[in-house]
């Protein structure tokens, strides 16, 4: 793979033409390489929406990154550990073991959403914020 041998530009061309076709794996790469800059222009609110396609689509990997967003926050994107929270609950749930890791420290660390509502008492809501059902 391109990206592997560091020619990230080259990389997120192919990412960008898997992504177009289908590919969520294609997507997910897309969108990390919009969040961090390697290789395109940095585009925080781009990368969540790639990797949202993407976790929409059950790519575990791609839900852990939006788990990862979340949880800092970044340019465009408010940090919001409800959300992170319920990325990686659906990480961990399609079969990420870096998505159970998160989510369980989230619950041991009980931190707190918004108004002092804590994460442990919140149950899991991605299912209807994600598939809208």
């Amino acid at each position: 793979m391109e990206h592997q041998k560091g020619n990230t530009s080259l990389a997120s061309e192919h990412y960008a033409k898997a992504c177009e076709s289908g590919s969520m794996p294609g997507c997910t790469n897309l969108g990390v390489l919009y969040f961090t800059g390697d290789g395109v222009e940095e585009n925080p609110k781009k990368a969540k929406k790639l990797l949202t396609k993407a976790c929409k689509n059950r790519h575990a990997k791609a839900c852990y990154h939006l788990g990862s967003i979340y949880k800092r926050g970044a340019d465009g994107i408010d940090k919001n550990i409800r959300k992170s929270r319920m990325f990686y609950a659906m990480g961990c749930k399609i079969g990420y073991d870096k998505s159970c890791d998160q989510y369980n420290l989230i619950r041991e660390k009980r931190e707190t959403i918004g108004s002092g509502t804590d994460v442990k008492d919140l149950g899991y809501t991605y299912t209807t914020e994600i598939y809208g059902g």
